[in-house]
């Protein structure tokens, strides 16, 4: 006797259409990116209703932009257990960084899916304000991590750490797009990434140095 199907409820039936849209169209827009592929292709490949896709995502764009910060989740899921295994030791530990920058500048399609996201979206700016708390929460995570690689006797926050932040936030980008470009290899889009984290804290230090009283 064939054991029957389990029943799902509707919210799980929600569910699963949703994560069966994304996907199909992770796939697609890895494969040919956002601009070639259109929703009809994407609830074909999802096996769903176009209806479907639009009660669930307000556009492509919106879609698109689900499709890359769960992409980017996963890279970071893989991050967090590496730094919590690592020495206390700076320099292992922006070792482990390092080598994970290098595995995730690897995955072009997610780079160049983000950069072709990021020029259409500013392009046309129906996504824009969503797009904006999106980076934000992409700063706020780079804050998070960069912590992991402040001194103790340097405070958490301030101007100087704000623009640590978003220094590196911005080399990041940069090097995501020169590494999806060719322009330079994943390895070295990681050595620069140390580099700049490196420089920022020791100018985070440097301006604790100055800025402490001067014995008596």
């Amino acid at each position: 006797m064939v054991a029957g199907r389990k029943v799902l409820t509707r919210t799980q039936s929600q569910a699963q259409t949703r994560e069966d849209l994304l996907d199909a169209a992770e796939r697609l827009f890895f494969a040919q990116g956002c601009h070639a592929t259109s929703i009809t292709t994407i609830a074909a490949e999802a096996g769903r209703t176009i209806g479907a896709l639009y009660s669930n995502f307000d556009n492509k764009e919106a879609l698109c932009l689900e499709v890359i910060q769960r992409a980017l989740s996963r890279e970071l899921a893989k991050l967090t257990p590496a730094l919590m295994a690592a020495p206390e030791d700076d320099q292992e530990r922006l070792a482990v960084l390092s080598n994970w920058w290098a595995r995730s500048s690897s995955n072009t399609a997610l780079l160049t899916l983000g950069a072709e996201y990021l020029i259409t979206v500013f392009r046309h700016g129906a996504q824009r304000g969503t797009t904006a708390q999106t980076l934000e929460r992409i700063i706020a995570s780079g804050r998070i991590l960069l912590e992991e690689f402040i001194p103790g006797d340097i405070p958490r926050s301030g101007p100087r750490v704000d623009a640590a932040v978003r220094a590196i936030a911005a080399t990041g980008a940069g090097l995501s797009i020169g590494s999806a470009s060719g322009i330079v290899t994943a390895e070295e889009s990681a050595e620069l990434l140390s580099d700049t984290i490196s420089l920022w804290i020791q100018r985070l230090r440097d301006s604790v140095s100055r800025s402490a009283p001067a014995d008596a």
